[in-house]
């Protein structure tokens, strides 16, 4: 076996245990993949959020924390369900609704998104689904 073979079996032994690693060992979804094992939840953050005029909040929604990053902000927080219902929420509240239109979206199975602008803003709700729980960050950014 010459070099290259032997520097190509290792680049693909490294890409193969990095995927692996990328895995979450938790509970099953309903579609009977291993859903992200997020440990417990986070506390809920003092105050609300920070988040454009007439943002909708589905039920059940707990915001945990905010932070700015020049004119971004971001804020991360969970919904107790799954993605589906979460993804469904988002996407009707979001739609032609209180001056917000959904851009695009994409749903996966473990993780989706809604993209949105109104009121002077862009943005993102990026939706993950953990064992428990969906993870909820919302970016948003001057139009």
């Amino acid at each position: 076996m010459g070099r290259r073979s032997f520097a190509l079996i290792l680049v693909v032994a490294a890409a193969t245990f990095a995927v692996a690693g990328c895995g979450g060992g938790g509970g099953e979804s309903d579609t009977g993949e291993e859903a992200a094992d997020c440990g417990a939840a986070p506390a809920a953050m003092s105050g609300s959020p920070q988040l454009p005029a007439q943002f909708p909040t589905p039920s059940g929604v707990t915001y945990t924390s905010q932070e700015k990053d020049g004119p971004t902000t971001k804020v991360s927080g969970y919904r107790d369900g799954d993605l589906d219902e979460a993804y469904d929420e988002y996407d009707s509240a979001l739609d032609g609704k209180n001056g917000y239109s959904v851009t695009d979206k994409e749903k996966e199975e473990d993780d989706a998104e809604v993209n949105f602008s109104g009121h002077g803003t862009t943005g993102q709700v990026k939706l993950q689904e953990c064992s428990d729980r969906t993870n909820v960050t919302i970016t948003v950014r001057p139009a």
